[in-house]
């Protein structure tokens, strides 16, 4: 197992070149989350690396937004989460949009919506280096038709584990070592803060808030208070 930070130099073709064989872990500010490509094969690593529990559905970490944003139906939004600059407020979130029909499922996307973590800084750079060098390896058909590379992002835990989310770094070491983890990026922790990121559900006249984390409130102070309204 390779331990490495994420401000070495050729971290990202280092985390290139692992993701392609098997999932890898990172510690983004407030949680560990393990990355895969955004694949049949991706998701079967996950599934084993998790012990994952049926009926779970995997988001992404967004690399490029525009991308994102181009998988995202039109009209199923509001006007001010229409422009990518609009989504940028969420940053710090993770983003479920509309991308398919409603009887559209996968193991990406869950009647018909799919959710990708929006982060800033070097966490995504590396989501941004990741989604290009995985650019032929897009698989369609379980992303609702959409070639879209950014990688899978799922909590580093066993599946419904009842201590949840892995926030420590000794308990991420050990689930690395358990579960023979090739590659952990280190990053450094926000001070004050440790969970899941929050879940902004973008529907075409409101937003809901589906689960709440670190900096949830001031992301949603810096949204149109209709849009919250409108969900009660």
């Amino acid at each position: 197992m390779r331990v490495m930070h994420m401000s070495e130099p050729g971290v990202a073709e280092s985390a290139v070149e692992a993701i392609r064989r098997d999932a890898i872990l990172v510690q983004l500010p407030t949680v560990f989350v393990l990355l895969a490509p955004a694949t049949r094969e991706g998701v079967s690593w996950l599934d084993r690396t998790k012990l994952r529990l049926p009926n779970k559905t995997y988001g992404t970490a967004i690399g490029d937004l525009e991308r994102f944003a181009a998988m995202v139906m039109p009209g199923s939004r509001p006007p001010e989460l229409e422009s990518v600059g609009g989504l940028r407020t969420l940053t710090g979130a993770f983003i479920r949009c509309r991308v398919a029909p409603d009887d559209y499922n996968s193991a990406l996307v869950r009647h018909g919506t799919h959710q990708g973590v929006l982060l800033d800084g070097p966490h995504r750079d590396l989501f941004t280096a990741i989604e290009a060098g995985l650019a032929d390896m897009s698989d369609p058909d379980i992303m609702a038709g959409h070639a879209y590379t950014a990688p899978l992002c799922t909590s580093c835990n066993i599946s419904g584990d009842a201590l949840g989310s892995i926030t420590e770094w000794t308990r991420a070491l050990g689930f690395a070592l358990d579960r023979r983890v090739s590659l952990i990026i280190r990053g450094e922790a926000a001070v004050g803060q440790a969970g899941s990121y929050p879940i902004f559900d973008i529907e075409r006249d409101r937003v809901t808030i589906q689960r709440e984390g670190p900096r949830m409130n001031e992301i949603k102070a810096a949204l149109p208070l209709r849009l919250f309204a409108q969900a009660a």
